[in-house]
């Protein structure tokens, strides 16, 4: 017949039918992507073109870039800042990932976690701990010093560069770690044997062999890392703004403070982290492009490990290392702050409390009402994070209409846009009319949805590759037709791994502060910018409660998404069978 689709016990499904949904669908997907991406980053590059004073085009903000010393300086801080980071991140990572990936050492699973538990902490929260420890007048550390015999002077400083490279770099292991770990532990062992079979020893083996096959994921590492420290704005604004040091993230908010805001001014200064961190990326994807030639020597065989003998237990003595100053250490001192009355006071039991915590909770309606908005907005984004990213993946790979691919460019394209350059251009793009979104939940989930959206739409992406077309051609056979072919066969083949999806969005959004720090007001507050703004009060005892709600209520939601997943598998996908999927469709 004429105009119409296939044919299955006497139903036909109308092309016309077919080509309205699938333009409906992509439409939809196209129009958001516009909204979340595509206007903001355009208000950013039409107001860097023109004056704050006039409102007139110029190119007066580009030239005090290149002219006004205190805009210059902040760009040397922040290149610094990100360098050092880097280096110390893959010092750390590297052989953290080698020694997890590849030896026999024990407890390799705990530090996996806890290197991985350090990427859940927010690093300003981790900055906040660090005041504590090392602040360099009340700082536990600095105290406990001060007591020792010829000791008059604190042993740290922790406003400082040094110390605020120390504190991210701590927090940025994690990215290194987990690149260069998923490389190694793909090795062939055969070259690892032939080294061992020629002499060469265990470090010899390590640096001859498994780096340099794994050189391509560190320098990915590095590159990430860089762009994670050039980016940060928690931890600059803890540790550097009370020191004096500027760098371009904490310049970016001296913009906002003034009256009226600088609007145009912030967005030129937008440009060269904007232009630094696509450029790194790019660079970043053409390596990681190279990696093939990290499997040359034949197929491996079942995965061995090296054995380190007596230096086992030294080992994981160093592989700790970073563990115990990014978690252990710092989720200790936030508990037995935000259980003290008085945290001068140190540690004893006349000066423990909960009063903090009923205060967070019972007391204090501004925690509560923060709580439940982080809750809420980051269940909100991660489901549209997910929603239209596996739409535009589906439209993508299964290459539904023509030029699909500008789809999944832009889905991608937030990926080199900084969390502070995105708030600054949500900024511009919605506090006006006719979208005037400024004081509303909807402008928070949306700018949470632009910002870790590559995320969902590079785990749709991976899924939908390891599902065959089979099963949908069948379903099309059958007289299904595209939507119906998705919902009824690929979205439950996808389906545990998009919950694993929602979860990976999940987690950073709740713990993410810069993309939202201009754009909140009292009412749409969020555990992170009330920590943020509650940092100059002094009254840690607080902040640290604060701070151990939200970590706890990030576990909890792990563990129950977690759980939820497992159940949702078992009863829905463990007993469907190929023939029951396709009876679905009927």
């Amino acid at each position: 017949m004429e105009g119409t689709g296939p044919i299955a016990a006497g139903r036909t499904v109308p092309r016309r039918r077919i080509r309205l949904t699938r333009g409906l669908v992509v439409a939809l997907a196209a129009l958001a992507l516009l909204l979340l991406v595509v206007h903001p980053l355009g208000w950013i590059i039409f107001n860097s073109l023109h004056d704050d004073d006039t409102g007139a085009w110029s190119v007066a903000n580009y030239t005090a870039l290149i002219t006004n010393r205190s805009l210059i300086a902040p760009m040397v801080n922040s290149l610094l800042l990100g360098f050092a980071v880097a280096i110390l991140s893959v010092m750390f990572g590297v052989p953290i990932a080698w020694l997890v990936a590849r030896t026999d050492m024990p407890g390799r699973k705990l530090v996996g976690v806890l290197v991985l538990a350090a990427f859940v902490t927010p690093s300003f929260i981790g900055a906040t701990a660090w005041i504590l420890l090392a602040a360099p007048n009340s700082g536990w550390l600095n105290v406990l010093a001060r007591r020792l015999p010829g000791m008059g002077h604190a042993l740290f400083d922790i406003y400082s560069m040094p110390g605020a490279i120390f504190v991210s770099a701590i927090y940025t292991v994690p990215y290194t770690f987990t690149i260069v770990a998923s490389v190694l532990e793909e090795i062939a062992v055969e070259l690892e044997d032939a080294a061992t079979t020629l002499g060469a020893r265990t470090l010899r083996t390590m640096w001859s062999i498994s780096l340099p096959l794994a050189m391509p994921s560190v320098i990915a590492g590095f590159i990430l890392s860089f762009v994670q420290g050039v980016t940060l704005f928690g931890v600059p604004a803890f540790l550097l703004v009370p020191a004096g040091i500027p760098v371009v993230t904490t310049r970016l908010a001296e913009f906002y403070q003034l009256f009226p805001p600088g609007l145009f001014a912030s967005a030129a200064y937008c440009m060269p982290l904007l232009l630094v961190t696509a450029a790194m990326f790019s660079v970043r994807k053409r390596i990681l492009g190279r990696r093939q030639f990290v499997t040359i020597g034949g197929k491996a065989r079942a995965k061995r490990l090296i054995k380190l003998h007596r230096w086992r237990w030294p080992a994981f003595a160093a592989a700790m290392i970073v563990p115990m100053l990014a978690v252990v250490m710092p989720y200790v001192v936030l508990l037995l702050v935000s259980l003290s009355r008085s945290w001068g006071r140190g540690v004893s039991l006349d000066n423990l409390t909960w009063h903090w915590y009923w205060w967070a909770l019972f007391s204090s309606g501004d925690t509560v009402r923060a709580m439940r908005n982080s809750l809420g907005y980051s269940a909100a984004a991660a489901t549209a994070c997910v929603i239209l990213g596996t739409a535009v993946v589906y439209i993508v790979e299964r290459r539904l209409v023509w030029g699909g691919r500008i789809l999944g460019a832009l889905a991608s394209a937030p990926i080199i846009i900084p969390g502070v350059v995105l708030s600054v251009g949500y900024f511009a793009a919605y506090t006006h009319a006719p979208l005037n979104l400024y004081g509303t939940p909807a402008i928070m989930v949306a700018a949470f949805t632009a910002t870790f959206l590559p995320i969902a739409y590079a785990h749709g992406g991976s899924i939908l590759k390891g599902i065959g077309l089979e099963l949908e051609h069948a379903a099309r056979s059958l007289g299904a037709g595209e939507g119906r072919t998705f919902l009824a066969i690929t979205a439950p083949l996808m389906q545990s791994g998009l919950i694993a999806g929602w979860l990976l969005v999940f987690i950073p959004i709740i713990r993410e502060l810069s993309v939202v720090i201009f754009l909140i007001t009292p009412q749409t507050n969020v555990m992170t910018t009330l920590i943020y703004n509650a940092k100059d009060g002094g009254a840690y005892e607080a902040l640290c409660a604060m701070s151990v709600l939200l970590l706890l209520t990030t576990l909890i939601v792990i563990v129950l998404v977690r759980l939820l997943s497992q159940r949702l598998v078992g009863r829905r996908l463990g007993g469907w069978s190929r023939t029951a999927l396709l009876e679905g469709v009927a």
